[in-house]
């Protein structure tokens, strides 16, 4: 059903190649539990109590956009099965006529439509931030606290928001400490070792 909430279950796949030299060599295998968390979002929504909070809002406020609706769709689906018994029976003119003002009725219930469905996705978007927010305060919190250097998410939370506004998903890294960020090394290293002539 088109107002039916949808939230994909995407499993993420940390793969560690070498934490040796992710974490300048000085991490062993032993010590991996101790540097990597991981929260599973998904389970984390559906169990805490503003998740519950915010999903119980959320099937309510669909539940009532989609009331509204609901018997227009109705009508203009008997208004089409009355249109069709009539062919043959009134004039071609006649038929025309209702045929037409029908299509302007369907016109009409479409942009009431989108617009509904606009409404819906801007409510999830709005909502399931507040979540992501708290919950990436908890992760700094608690993955400061246990000294872990980098907190994965497990089943990141993907709502599809319809027409408007843009998709977006909650981020896979949720936590992570600056010194284990080797971008500007990273960087370095590549202009280093990849010098670009001046003919390039």
């Amino acid at each position: 059903m088109i107002f039916e909430r949808k939230c994909e279950k995407t499993l993420v796949l940390a793969v560690i190649v070498s934490l040796g030299i992710l974490f300048s060599g000085v991490i062993n295998a032993a010590q991996a539990a101790d540097v990597v968390g991981v929260v599973d979002v998904l389970k984390a929504f559906r169990q805490t109590d503003l998740g519950k909070s915010i999903q119980s809002h959320l099937k309510e406020f669909q539940k009532k956009k989609a009331e509204g609706i609901q018997s227009e769709r109705q009508e203009l689906q008997a208004e089409q099965k009355r249109i069709e018994q009539q062919v043959g029976v009134i004039s071609k003119d006649a038929l025309k006529a209702k045929e037409l003002s029908f299509q302007q009725k369907v016109q009409d219930y479409r942009k009431k439509l989108q617009k509904i469905q606009t409404e819906v996705a801007s409510e999830n978007a709005v909502e399931i931030r507040k979540f992501l927010d708290a919950l990436s305060h908890a992760t700094v919190s608690v993955g400061k606290k246990y000294g872990f250097q980098v907190v994965l998410a497990q089943h990141p939370i993907r709502i599809p928001m319809g027409p408007q506004p843009p998709a977006f998903s909650s981020s896979r890294i949720l936590y992570m400490n600056p010194k284990a960020d080797l971008t500007e090394s990273v960087i370095q290293y590549i202009n280093k070792n990849n010098p670009v002539g001046n003919g390039q």
